[in-house]
Parts: structure tokens; sequence; C-alpha cells
């Protein structure tokens, strides 16, 4: 994925003629970090690149391209580490190369300070920017002078700018080190640290489903939200935010308000941080300190490791070595109980080796099907789940507004438990896309007691080119189904136990279906997604003998109790186990009285429960043949069944 954040900036050609006109002042020797307050919370990159973003500008105008590296040094102002921006060893496409802090909260007119040191050879060069939501604001040299050089720059925020970004570039092939950079007002204070909500939230992971404060979790959300519009992401139904983008860790600037995590938590959401900048840096043993730093927020429910580590085709902007990711993900795990999990962005239309290295990094799945193709989709969700069956979450982009709710579906019905789309700035500018969004939102949290229901797809049979997800909850059979193809489809779902006049809704569309002949007919107009509702459905109970063993005078039958049909079977139970002889030996095999009824508890629809019932066939030998009749009740006596086994033995 493509942060879009600073597009615009990206695409200015600097030159130096044109910067000398609005250059500012630069000063040397002003006092370090270490008695300054500071807005920005990882000015020494001791996190590494957590609250930057970097970028590289090359002489061909490829985006991605360029021969700058970005690392860790322990060439340190102070600290343990600077940030390196250096061109790689025979480099040539070497123009300029940049880091920025996301996108900082701005007072309008505020009147504001940097200071940054740097070590570069003498005769290198570097750059201050700011940029603006309103422009370009200041900008000044850096000094290089092979040494530890403070520089400073003063600069006022205009009227009608809502955030500003720093930048300091490498503006040539020399290497730079670059070090304690503080950001405060133009007095030299910056308010503290504020979060109301410091802790760490309860999640987990069980089967293919994450547990936030012990239930499964769906997560619906966007990518890349400002501060400034919480509120209005709240009111899509959203209930997750991921990091990815302005806000990576959300607590990387003091500014004196409601911090970003505590305004997320207030609206009922939460957030996922992220350190995709800090894990292409190729240094793991930073990661206990970013976990230290960063997660520790009640409004944090999991953590995003690396956007697209597997992409080796873009080594420098995401590539990740599996060695070096998992090692990050080990160290990681050592200071936080956060799931972690990254976007394997293979996934989608390569292999399995491709991304099974990674898998020991993280606890569960993210990928990005891109676009209308659902069959990208199904193929991420298959091989993820072929490599180690864990949760998985979708980052979905680039699809048509009239598409969005089927393929949220899609999803959902693919295994998929979390839908992100990429990114908020895009959907808010795109009326149609923000209401399919938000109607998918809509829909699938009604559905949610429904998703993480009991399963019954073996009950179900859709037509053909119709998926299907088929499941039990609180009295109610639901089957979610999808279309994934332009071509229409009309047919008979199969229901096993449906009962002929049962009446099936189809929630959101205000229709009902009647039920004959073991199903229910339905059509599709092309790619399309149908929710059917079957309240109070029938229950069928069956049985089978699965085992035989002990004494003939203490025989131990084992019958097998299962619900075959789609509605709830309470307090089921075998009623009675009669035997009718059918040649042989004469004999009268006996259940000592009381045995039943045999509860063997209440199914769910598909499910199974065993019964073990003791006979005594004292008098039998292995001539004796019997047929069985096994009486079984549910739901206090509406439901009941009897099955008879010829040719029965002891």
């Amino acid at each position: 994925m493509r942060a879009d954040t600073f597009a615009a900036e990206r695409n200015v050609p600097f030159r130096r003629s044109a910067i000398s006109t609005f250059l500012l002042c630069l000063m040397v020797g002003l006092p370090g970090p270490t008695s300054a307050q500071n807005i920005l919370n990882n000015g020494g990159f001791e996190t590494g690149l957590m609250c930057y973003g970097f970028w590289t500008w090359s002489i061909t105008g490829i985006d991605f391209a360029g021969d700058y590296r970005f690392a860790l040094s322990t060439d340190s102002h102070s600290g343990n580490y600077s940030l390196q921006i250096a061109c790689i060893p025979g480099g040539t496409d070497c123009w300029r190369a940049a880091i920025y802090t996301e996108q900082i909260p701005a007072i309008p007119n505020q009147n504001y300070t940097v200071n940054v040191w740097v070590k570069c050879p003498t005769g290198g060069g570097g750059l201050f920017y700011v940029n603006s939501t309103a422009g370009s604001v200041a900008s000044a040299w850096l000094a290089c002078n092979a040494t530890w050089t403070s520089n400073t720059m003063n600069f006022q925020i205009g009227s009608t700018a809502t955030s500003f970004s720093v930048y300091v570039y490498n503006y040539g092939t020399q290497p730079m080190l670059i070090d304690d950079m503080v950001l405060t007002y133009g007095d030299g204070t910056a308010p503290a640290r504020i979060n109301l909500y410091q802790g760490t939230r309860s999640v987990g992971i069980s089967g293919q489903n994450v547990l936030v404060d012990g239930a499964p979790y769906l997560a619906l959300g966007f990518f890349d939200v400002p501060r400034s519009d919480i509120s209005l992401v709240q009111a899509t139904g959203a209930n997750t935010v991921h990091g990815l983008g302005s806000s990576s860790g959300a607590d990387c600037f003091n500014v004196g308000s409601e911090s970003y995590l505590d305004a997320i938590y207030d609206a009922h959401m939460n957030f996922v941080p992220d350190s995709s900048a800090a894990s292409k840096l190729d240094a793991p043993e930073v990661f206990p300190t970013i976990m230290q730093t960063f997660a520790p927020h009640l409004a944090n429910i999991a953590w995003f490791l690396s956007d697209e580590p597997d992409l080796v085709e873009v080594p420098v902007f995401d590539y990740v070595p599996p060695a070096t990711f998992v090692a990050e993900g080990d160290a990681a795990r050592g200071a936080t109980s956060l799931p972690l999990f990254a976007d394997m962005q293979h996934a989608a239309w390569s292999v399995a080796a491709d991304d099974a290295p990674y898998a020991p990094g993280i606890d569960f799945w993210m990928a990005e099907p891109y676009g209308p193709d659902f069959s990208s989709l199904e193929h991420a969700t298959r091989l993820l789940t072929s490599i180690s069956p864990r949760p998985i979450w979708l980052a979905e982009d680039l699809i048509d507004a009239n598409l969005i709710v089927p393929k949220a579906y899609w999803a959902i019905v693919n295994g998929a438990t979390g839908i992100f789309y990429f990114t908020w700035p895009i959907f808010e500018q795109s009326p149609g896309q923000l209401s399919a969004a938000t109607q998918a939102f809509s829909e699938l949290t009604t559905l949610k007691g429904a998703i993480f229901g009991s399963e019954m797809d073996a009950l179900v049979t859709p037509p053909g080119g119709i998926a299907t997800m088929s499941r039990f909850n609180q009295g109610a059979a639901y089957i979610l189904a999808v279309n994934p193809n332009p071509q229409a489809v009309q047919g008979k779902f199969s229901v096993q136990g449906i009962a002929a006049g049962q009446q099936v809704s189809v929630m959101f569309e205000n229709r009902t279906l009647t039920a004959s002949g073991g199903g229910f007919t339905d059509s599709f107009a092309g790619v399309d997604r149908h929710v059917y509702y079957i309240a109070s459905p029938n229950t069928a109970l069956a049985a089978s003998l699965t085992n035989k063993t002990g004494a003939v005078a203490a025989r131990d039958w084992s019958v097998l109790v299962f619900n075959a049909g789609i509605g709830a079977a309470d307090n089921a139970a075998i009623a009675n186990l009669t035997f009718t002889r059918t040649g042989g030996t004469a004999c009268t095999p006996k259940v000592a009285p009381g045995t039943f009824p045999l509860s063997v508890g209440s199914l769910v629809p598909d499910a199974t429960a065993t019964g073990n019932v003791t006979v005594n066939f004292t008098g039998c030998d292995s001539t004796s043949k019997f047929t069985v009749a096994v009486s079984l009740s549910a739901n206090s006596g509406a439901t009941a069944a009897t099955i008879t086994f010829a040719n029965q033995r002891y």
C-alpha cells in the first residue's frame, strides 16, 4: 500500500536557487534536546522511524527508484542511535532523499522552532523544509562540518493550515546522520505528553478469530484517518482505525489537547499502530523500545508490524528479508501482548512459498486484493490459510462503489474477519464509495453474531456459481450468499431439514421466500449478495451406532447423536433403545431401569454428541441378531425421531 499523504510534496523539484529566496536563519550551537521540551516523541530516533516517513527522488523521475538507503547508526549525538541517509557504494542515482514527520496538528499563526543535529562530510548538503496543508512554509540549508552540528530554523504556521510536517533532506551523494530533532513553540516550550487511557487491552487469538475483551472481533474501518475526522469515521459504523498513513503510532506528538488515541477510545473505536517505516531499517533490536513507547494504550488492539514486507520488487520502500522480519516479530512479542500482523502483498496472486517464511513473525494475516477482481481475494484467503490457519483481515482499495458491498460479503464468506478500506481521504472524497462502505459496515455489524455463530455449511448447498457461509445464532439460521460473477444466476438452495412452507426472510431487501422441497429458490442479477434469515427452523435428529465394547453382561454401546437440521436441538437425549430379535439364539437384551432419557446436551446445527448405553446381553451369542430402534428427543419433546438399525449383533 502506498500512503499518499505527501504525494504533492514528493513531486516538487527543489532547486538551490529557489530555496535561497526564502532561506531562514540558520544558527549553530544551541542547547541539545537533553534539557529541551519537545513536541516530537521520537526526535532522537530511539524507536527507529516511528512517526516518520521516508522518500527518495530519482534522477529518472520514477517512483520507488534511487540508490539511497535509510538505516540506524550507532554514531549518535546522544542516545543509542541516529538516522542515516546514505547513497549505496557505487550508487549513481542519488539526487535527494528525505525523512519527514507525520502530519503534526497545527495552531494557526503559531511560531515554531525546530532544531536538529546533523553529521555530514564537509561539502555535503542537507535541507530543513516545512510543508503544511496550506502549502510550503519554510526551508533552510543544513551545515555539514564533518562533526555533529546543531541547526535551527524558526517558522510560523499560516492562518489556514491545520497540520504541517518537517522534512530533513540529504541532498547529494555524501552520507548524512540525523539526530535529536526538537520541535517547540517559538518560545522554546512544548505541551506535556497526555494520555488518559494508558494500559493494555485484553486481546488474543482463538483459532481463526481475534478476541478483544474476550469476544470475537469483527474489524471494520479505514486506513489513514486524521485527528479531525475521527467523528466522521465513527459515523460510518467503523470500529477500527488502521495507523498506516499519517498517524502510524498515533502518539507521535505532544500538542496540548486530547491525544489521537484518547479521541479514538472516546469515540468507542479501536486503533492498530503501524511500524512499517521502522521495519525497513533492519534493526530488530529497537522493537522492544517501540512497543514500550507506543503500544500501551487501551485503544490499541493489535500491532501492524510491516506493510508489504514480501514485496521484493520494491526493495527500498517495502521489502524486509524474512529473517529480519521474524526477528522483529520476536523482539516485539517480548515487549507487548498485542497480536502482530502484516500485509502479505504477494498473497493475492502468488504462491505459498513467497509468504510462508514470514509466518513465524506474526500472529495473524492481512492481504490486499486490489480492485474489482474477486478471484484474487479468494486466492489470498486460501493461500494464507494453507500456510497457517489464522485470522485474516483484508485491505481493500480501488473498488467501484457498486462492488464494495458484495466484495465485503465475499471477504466474510471466504473467511476474513476484518475489512479496512484504503484510504479514508479517498473515500471521504467519493460519496458513492463512502455510502457503500457505510452500508457494508452497517449490514456486517448487524450480522456479527451470525458471522461468529455455529457453522452449518455442510447443511446448505447453494446453486452453481454462488458461495455461501451458513451459520446458526440465537435460535435462527443465516445464509450469507454471494455471486462474484457478472452472469445472472437463478437456482435452488438445498437446506437440510428445512420444512416445506418455512418462511425465509431476505435481510436488507424487504422480501420473503417460501421453502419447498427441501430448500428455496432465488436469483442474482449479477455481482450481488443476499442474506437469508430463517427464524425458528426445524430440527432434524439422527443417530448412528459407533462402537460396542466390553463383557457380554455389561456391553457398552456408543450412540452418536447428531443434529441434521438447521434448528437447535436443546436438551437432546436418547429417549430409549429397544431390541427386536430377528434371528439366531433367543435372548432378551436388557438396559438398566432409569437409564433413559440419557442426556447428550444441546446441539446446534451440524453438531454431534455421544451417549453410552450399557446393555446386558446375557444368554445371547454371536448368532443372535436384532433390529435396534434408537429413539431421540429434544426441545422438550417437540423434536423427536426414531432411527432403526437392522442386523445388529451384541
